[in-house]
């Protein structure tokens, strides 16, 4: 998820450039959602298709269908890992208008956010960002009021204080019990806060114990929420807590006002950090787990005062 928002810079660029043009995207449709008729996007496909296998195979029989689908393409932009170039190749054959392809990996030494290493992809086009690197996303109007109904109950006036626990490895991760204790301190400081729970797909141990832990401290658990629902939720915080995850990015676009307060351990913050305003990394050295409670209560209450 992470490494989709921070192409969607690249994709603004598309789309301001040809308004009415038809984008579509072959990945992940459960992640693409974010973006799928919600400015960026107007179809999704999925790569997990059998037939679609042969096209990363040397000298592969193609399927008529997939040909006809990549022929109908005025312009094809690959972030596919290609190493030998199969997929380009095939692609090729289906004689697209034109066919463009780029690293999925940003190199050790880049130094900048990763969304200026993904728009690369489209400067043969004439295309470059700007100063601003920052990633957004435009939840619908469906999206608002699920997120409004999930919210309905509680108490008038409270404070939401978004904390996902979770990232894409363990390393990432600050101790459940740090943010355990993070929790309570906080609902003892700022009466009026409740915390929003967020649980992804592989969330749910740290989310169980904390769900526990803060049995007596007011709380809500958005578990497995679709991702427009949970950036249309996240947009209803007044403050974030994670790691370096694509739920922080998720964060970060779904509302540039909103205070993002991001635990770092072993990576880069230079280019995995959201870049906008209002992003502050804490970073542990040599690893996550040195960032002590103090530090990231200090870091909340300095964005909720």
């Amino acid at each position: 998820m992470g490494d989709l928002i921070v192409t969607l810079p690249a994709l603004r660029l598309i789309r301001e450039r040809w308004p009415d043009s038809h984008v579509e995207i072959l990945g992940h449709p459960r992640l693409a959602e974010i973006a799928l008729k919600r400015f960026y996007l107007d179809d999704a496909r999925s790569v997990n298709h059998g037939p679609l296998s042969a096209f990363f195979t040397p000298r592969a029989v193609l399927d008529p269908s997939w040909m006809e689908y990549f022929n109908d393409f005025d312009l094809v932009l690959s972030y596919f890992y290609d190493p030998d170039g199969l997929f380009e190749q095939n692609v090729k054959r289906c004689q697209p208008g034109q066919f463009l392809t780029y690293s999925p990996r940003v190199p050790e030494d880049f130094g900048r956010p990763a969304a200026r290493h993904f728009a690369g992809m489209v400067e043969p086009l004439g295309l470059a960002l700007g100063a601003d690197a920052a990633s957004e996303i435009f939840p619908a109007t469906d999206d608002l009021a699920a997120a409004r109904a999930f919210l309905n109950g509680l108490t008038p006036g409270a404070r939401l204080v978004a904390i996902h626990p979770g990232s894409g490895g363990e390393t990432k991760n600050w101790p459940q019990e740090s943010w355990a204790q993070l929790g309570r301190r906080l609902s003892v400081e700022f009466p009026g806060v409740t915390l929003l729970l967020i649980e992804g797909e592989a969330d749910a141990a740290p989310a169980d114990f904390l769900a526990e832990a803060w049995r007596d401290v007011p709380h809500v658990r958005a578990r497995l929420l679709p991702l427009p629902i949970l950036a249309a939720l996240l947009r209803e915080t007044q403050l974030f807590l994670g790691h370096d995850s694509g739920v922080t990015h998720l964060a970060a676009a779904a509302r540039r006002e909103l205070p993002i307060v991001a635990l770092f351990g072993p990576t880069n913050p230079e280019v995995w950090a959201p870049p906008r305003d209002g992003v502050r990394v804490l970073r542990g050295d040599p690893t996550i787990r040195n960032i002590s409670g103090e530090e990231v209560l200090a870091a909340a209450r300095e964005a909720l005062r």
